[in-house]
């Protein structure tokens, strides 16, 4: 009973901070337009209070091992991570510089969350229909000449912990097609809050930044190469984690 109170109390707080969000900062926004730079530092403290919250009611931390890896230069590249959970949606604002993600466009109709994604422009793709890799392959293709990094879930949506899937190509496809670097990341977030409404237990999360694959690396494989080495990195070094909590 304490643990479920703790958890709305986190959505209380999560409540409260969207609708002043809303009616302060994205639905002005959306109304009279802003720059990117601005929108994206709005989503960004938008992150940092919905993560910070998280640990402050239901004691859910997180320890990042790797970050090193990641490109100091400034220059766009792809990261690439599993997806277990809704929680990595807002992390990835709290260490990956200014970026723009591929998501599921029924987000969009989320209450709150959906037009502050709107106002952020990603890729809002269906993921059933057969024409979203060439909107992902075209839209990120722009994303990544105006300078921005991208981020993408190749497993295509939330999996569970313990379970792999074959990963979509289109993230492989677009490194290929715009030259830019690829750094790959897990984390166990399932572990506290699998797909769903009530987060599982308290604890912390483990993100790894495990590979930077650089350009001319990419240059040598072929895509179907490229997402198999991808797929396989990301699946054993996940599962890794798994049997660590063991």
């Amino acid at each position: 009973m304490i643990w479920r109170l703790r958890v709305l109390a986190f959505y209380t707080i999560i409540s409260v901070v969207s609708v002043l969000f809303f009616l302060f900062l994205w639905f002005p926004i959306k109304l009279i337009g802003a720059p990117f730079g601005f929108r994206y530092k709005v989503g960004e403290v938008y992150s940092y209070i919905f993560i910070y919250a998280m640990w402050f009611t239901c004691s859910i931390k997180f320890s990042v091992e790797g970050d090193d890896i990641l490109p100091k230069d400034g220059k766009p590249y792809l990261l690439l991570s599993n997806h277990q959970s809704f929680w990595e949606n807002f992390f990835m604002q709290l260490i990956i510089p200014i970026h723009a993600w591929v998501v599921k466009e029924e987000l969009l109709d989320v209450p709150f969350l959906g037009l502050g994604l709107e106002v952020m422009r990603p890729i809002a793709v269906n993921r059933s229909s057969k024409s979203s890799v060439i909107q992902i392959l075209r839209e990120g293709k722009i994303k990544i000449e105006s300078g921005l990094s991208m981020v993408i879930f190749p497993e295509g949506g939330t999996v569970p912990v313990g379970r792999d899937v074959r990963f979509k190509p289109s993230a492989a496809k677009l490194a290929k097609n715009t030259g830019v670097p690829v750094v790959l990341m897990v984390h166990n977030a399932g572990r506290m809050w699998p797909k769903g409404f009530w987060f599982k237990q308290p604890g912390t999360i483990t993100v790894q930044v495990i590979e930077y694959i650089s350009s001319e690396q990419i240059e040598k494989l072929d895509a179907r190469e490229l997402n198999d080495h991808i797929q396989e990195k990301i699946n054993v070094a996940k599962n890794k984690l798994i049997d660590a909590d063991i």
